[in-house]
């Protein structure tokens, strides 16, 4: 046998594991049923840059790149032919905080919290992400113009316990909020590069407690935190409020899970003593800005059924859609109170 010709069929083996391995692979994503959100779901601008910019700021590794099924343009009342690109992005060694992009051609796009304040409602605010090093990463977002409301500052949480924060303002209206454990240390989080998976994503909300009574009476969810005090000292201000208003300035806030774990939380933040717009209109495809969560089900006709009966409404009905890299999921969503939309999914 020649050489060319065993070289060739060497090629062949390589390319076919190639493709059996990637197939696999997202046939069979892992997904924490019942859980936290699997993803955040970003409208952006422009997908090649978002990724470009994500891999160097955060260190996350592209997994792959979809067509939009078109059923899913439906359920968010686009019409079905719209062109839209999807890439999906995860942090190396983790199943869960997928962050998915999505670019919509051809449609007007309003930034859903464009020139946003952190008092204005509506929307989500961030994406919430750990670290070993948040000067470094603010150093390398700076590359790509992006800001902050403030430097990272040190946010301390009682006697025993300080963080490192900022909040990147990156593109499209869609900011990343990222914390350094500075005591005490940081057990676990393995798999951080620059940034770890997103694991929390805050809102700004007109009423804290209307939104807690609804996560956790018709959604199911449990309160993990119940705050109510202002910053404790001026130096503690990553949302950049004037320094005469920090230590003043009641923040009402609220953590929410479905089963109380680590990653997949809700954040609500309510400023008592300033009031903004009201952006939640905007919280729609293909505006763009962080448009949902995804949270994995084991019965999703079963918690639908649940929502309705603890005097929830459902935005759209259970129906399949196939979305990367799950495969074909039975989907629906679900309307808060503070005008955002959630969905819920389980793989069939």
């Amino acid at each position: 046998m020649s050489v060319i010709k065993i070289l060739f069929i060497n090629f062949i083996v390589i390319c076919a594991a190639f493709f059996n391995t990637a197939f696999s692979k997202n046939q069979e994503w892992p997904v924490n049923l019942d859980g936290g959100w699997q993803e955040a779901v970003l409208s952006v601008s422009d997908v090649d840059q978002w990724s470009l910019q994500l891999q160097d700021i955060a260190g996350w590794t592209v997994l792959g790149e979809a067509k939009l099924d078109s059923r899913q343009l439906t359920k968010w009342g686009l019409i079905s032919n719209v062109s839209a690109r999807s890439m999906v992005l995860y942090n190396e060694g983790e199943d869960q905080g997928l962050v998915r992009l999505i670019e919509f051609s051809e449609l007007e796009r309003l930034q859903i919290r464009s020139s946003a304040q952190p008092w204005d409602t509506g929307g989500f605010f961030s994406l919430l992400t750990r670290s070993r090093g948040v000067e470094a990463n603010f150093q390398v977002a700076r590359k790509y113009q992006w800001t902050g409301y403030n430097d990272p500052v040190i946010l301390h949480l009682g006697p025993q316990r300080r963080l490192r924060n900022v909040v990147f303002r990156g593109p499209d209206g869609i900011n990343f909020g990222v914390y350094e454990r500075i005591v005490p240390d940081l057990p676990g989080w393995p798999n951080i590069k620059k940034m770890s998976r997103p694991f929390n994503a805050m809102q700004i909300v007109r009423n804290r407690d209307l939104s807690v009574t609804f996560y956790e009476e018709v959604l199911g969810f449990k309160a993990m935190h119940i705050g109510n005090s202002a910053a404790s000292s001026v130096a503690s201000n990553n949302f950049g409020l004037p320094s005469n208003l920090v230590t003043t300035t009641p923040l009402k806030s609220a953590i929410m899970h479905p089963t109380g774990g680590e990653t997949g939380r809700v954040e609500f933040i309510e400023w008592g003593g300033i009031s903004g717009r009201d952006l939640s209109s905007r919280a729609r495809a293909p505006n763009l800005g962080i448009l949902t969560l995804r949270f994995p089900v084991s019965d999703v006709k079963k918690r639908a059924q649940i929502i309705v009966e603890n005097g929830g409404s459902l935005l759209t009905e259970p129906s399949k859609v196939n979305i990367f890299p799950y495969g074909l999921v039975d989907l629906f969503s679900v309307m808060t109170p503070d005008g955002v939309f959630l969905e819920f999914f389980q793989p069939l």
